[in-house]
């Protein structure tokens, strides 16, 4: 099958050896772009763990990055967690199921959590306390001319947030594409809500994993 992904890079060349590794064909049409946010620290911080919903938010953390190389890292993502290992933090656990069931098993109570503008919504555990500053924001990009033709030669369009369902749905529109021509694939249910409906085909991952996600198609 032929597969695009519209998720921001480098994100994208993840998925895509993903997708090929799983005998498919990646097509890469990025409508995001990540881009960081200035932010600071408290001058006295007293965190014990990480909290990490987006390998972007370490990559674009800046120089404060380094700060905070001494806390260990809750990752809600492989992505995430490989990154903070390959920039030098301990990862102490990652999950595979989403924010709220990663932090059923957190034990550290008190976290800061680098994310991005766009980022999950999640109840908090009432024994744990997340300070969140925002690190980047992922700025949309005009669709290609050929977006029609992108669409077209994929047999899935594969979606990793509300925020890109949504823009992908508004540009199918407004290049006048019947949504019962587009098959989709969301990372989430919640994904999946922000892509409506009409499609021709919806699958949804079980868990927020590209593993899970191609094994649905």
């Amino acid at each position: 099958m032929k597969l695009l992904i519209v998720r921001p890079q480098p994100g994208a060349d993840a998925t895509a050896k993903r997708v090929e590794a799983a005998g498919h064909s990646a097509i890469l049409m990025p409508l995001f772009a990540p881009e960081p946010i200035d932010w600071h620290l408290p001058t006295d911080p007293n965190y014990d763990g990480l909290l990490l919903t987006s390998a972007n938010a370490l990559r674009h953390a800046g120089e404060k990055r380094q700060e905070l190389l001494h806390l260990p890292v809750y990752a809600v993502g492989q992505n995430s967690a490989d990154f903070a290992r390959s920039m030098g933090f301990h990862v102490r656990l990652s999950g595979t199921a989403g924010i709220e069931q990663l932090l059923t098993q957190v034990d550290a109570r008190n976290l800061l959590w680098l994310a991005g503008e766009d980022r999950t919504q999640f109840v908090t555990p009432s024994a744990t306390r997340i300070d969140c500053r925002i690190v980047y924001r992922s700025a949309a990009l005009p669709a290609p001319e050929d977006f029609a033709d992108y669409v077209a030669q994929a047999d899935f369009v594969l979606l990793h947030s509300a925020r890109a369902a949504d823009y992908f749905a508004a540009l199918a529109s407004h290049h006048d594409i019947d949504r019962n021509e587009i098959s989709i694939a969301a990372l989430s249910e919640k994904i999946a809500h922000a892509a409506g409906s009409g499609w021709a085909t919806l699958r949804i991952a079980k868990d927020p994993t590209d593993h899970d996600l191609l094994s649905q198609l």
